[in-house]
């Protein structure tokens, strides 16, 4: 079957006879900058001996992200998603892609642009330390990460890790460039307390809006037992054991400066025994996705003085699923649909708005089962370089979910002045506002600080009771936020100190919690 689509206005046409044509790209040139900055004194040494022993990311593979060659047309859009798909690897702490005109013609128009690709590296081995206390529930992870194996970029963790279901021995290998490919792999294998993991992950996903075709595949089992809870308190647990397989090709119908539109097909393998409950998918799929770019390049956000990337543009997508008994699946056959959208709103720079809506589930034995809808907010405006407010808004509507699926609100989910998984339920509302003070950055080359205030309303609604506003437990406190973005991927450690102003009986008013990451 052919499909013929006009690209809309606003994407990218032949040029018109008797344009200028575009420059090309000349010489593409890539700096690698180390850790740590070098420079003269004593106290600085330490510094030079780290660069020293760092293995510094490898030319070949910063220069196979670059989405682009000597002698192609200048594009914009694609030097922009080199910087941020640089960016994105753990290992590099910031990266920037900048042009320099070298030849023009008579008017003064540049004919050939020469490209510095320059990238500065994280350290990349380190001790994998997290720790959370919750009142009397901590959480603790203890291993050591290498994710920049001898200049590669390929990561390996291993770790040992107690949450509140149970503890996990786990490791990870991922490689972002497969035997030097575009391929990305990751694999890991965990021994649970309560069972096993195991995962497989191959793929070359869409690497810009220009890209063509993507495809991935998937293998994972496990086995584990999903505790239920009622009022903060485990009063049950299921046998949960599991099995899934995905194959998806994507192909790009419309490819333009800004918007992509993406057809996909798949075909996916479900099994779960959940209890006495047994399910068997074999689901054949196939799905749109519509996406645009208008990112804001921002710092002093989540990750203190480290640039982050944020997508305004528009995201669009929908699936449709089938599974019947010629398909793997059981008897009887399922229907699965999804479909969602998400936009941001800039009022000026460094204030916005993201929004986002989507819902999916299945219908099978005509029954509409494990429905999930859900609204969103992100919320950011910056006062200044180094002061921002942030908020979100989270809704999830569930209706006949799964046993195993609790949607839940406590210190660990959000609502930061209650215990663990005080409230669960069916449908569940969390309201955030944040204030954040980067008090200094990089000091010493190890360490920024800042401080932040906030205020969490929330609540999570039984299926027997409706959602009433007035049922909002609120909590207020003080963080305290530390930062290295040269040391560490995460963002940096926050500790929080949060105090419940609707008491809950049995409870304590006061919630202190520490935890990686700054973005809540």
């Amino acid at each position: 079957m052919l499909l013929a689509l006009s690209p809309p206005a606003g994407w990218s046409q032949e040029v018109a006879s008797g344009a200028a044509p575009d420059p090309v790209i000349g010489a593409i040139e890539i700096d690698r900058r180390e850790v740590f900055d070098d420079r003269a004194g004593g106290v600085f040494a330490a510094h030079r001996i780290a660069n020293r022993i760092h293995v510094r990311t490898r030319e070949q593979v910063v220069r196979r992200e670059v989405l682009f060659a000597p002698g192609d047309p200048v594009d914009r859009e694609l030097i922009e998603q080199t910087e941020r798909n640089l960016r994105a690897l753990s290992f590099l702490r910031d990266a920037r892609v900048e042009t320099v005109d070298v030849d023009t013609d008579g008017d003064g128009r540049p004919e050939r642009v020469d490209v510095r690709v320059t990238t500065w590296d994280r350290w990349s081995l380190s001790p994998r330390v997290d720790f959370e206390q919750v009142e009397n529930r901590t959480k603790w992870e203890l291993g050591a990460s290498e994710r920049n194996l001898l200049g590669f970029g390929k990561t390996v963790i291993a770790s040992r890790r107690v949450n509140l279901d149970r503890t996990i021995d786990r490791v990870i290998y991922h490689d972002p460039q497969l035997a030097g490919s575009l391929v990305r792999m990751q694999a890991s294998v965990a021994n649970l307390s309560d069972g096993h993991d195991q995962f497989l992950a191959l793929g070359r996903s869409y690497l810009s809006l220009r890209d063509p075709w993507s495809v991935t595949g998937s293998v994972r089992r496990f086995a584990q037992t999903d505790p239920l809870y009622e009022d903060g308190l485990e009063v049950d647990r299921l046998d949960h054991r599991g099995r899934a397989g995905d194959l998806e090709v994507g192909r790009a119908l419309l490819r333009g400066d800004a918007h992509a539109l993406r057809l996909h097909g798949a075909y996916r393998v479900r099994g779960a025994e959940v209890g006495a409950e047994r399910r068997r998918f074999g689901i054949a799929e196939i799905g749109l996705r519509s996406v645009s770019h208008r990112f804001v390049r921002l710092t002093h956000v989540n990750q203190f003085e480290r640039t982050e990337d944020f997508n305004l543009g528009a995201e669009s997508h929908a699936t449709l699923g089938l599974s019947s008994a010629a398909l793997g699946g059981a008897a009887g056959g399922a229907l699965f649909l999804a479909a969602g959208h998400r936009q941001g709103v800039r009022f000026r720079d460094g204030h916005f708005v993201l929004l986002g809506i989507g819902a999916g589930g299945r219908r099978e034995r005509s029954l509409w089962r494990n429905v999930q809808v859900a609204a969103n907010l992100r919320y950011l405006q910056k006062h200044t370089a180094r002061t921002a407010l942030v908020g979100k808004m989270d809704y999830l509507h569930g209706h006949r979910l799964d046993p195993e699926v609790q949607l839940r609100l406590g210190a660990d989910s959000g609502l930061r002045g209650y215990p663990n998984r005080q409230f669960n339920g069916t449908r569940s509302l969390l309201l955030t506002a944040e204030e954040r003070w980067f008090l200094a950055d990089d000091v010493g080359q190890l360490l920024s600080i800042g401080l932040a205030a906030f205020v969490d309303s929330g609540y999570v609604w039984p299926a027997d009771r409706p959602v009433d506003l007035s049922e909002l437990r609120t909590s207020v406190g003080v963080s305290l936020l530390l930062g290295s973005h040269r040391l560490a991927s995460r963002g940096g450690v926050r500790f929080d100190l949060a105090y419940g102003l609707d008491p809950v009986a049995g409870a304590k008013r006061w919630i202190g919690r520490a935890f990686s990451g700054i973005a809540f």
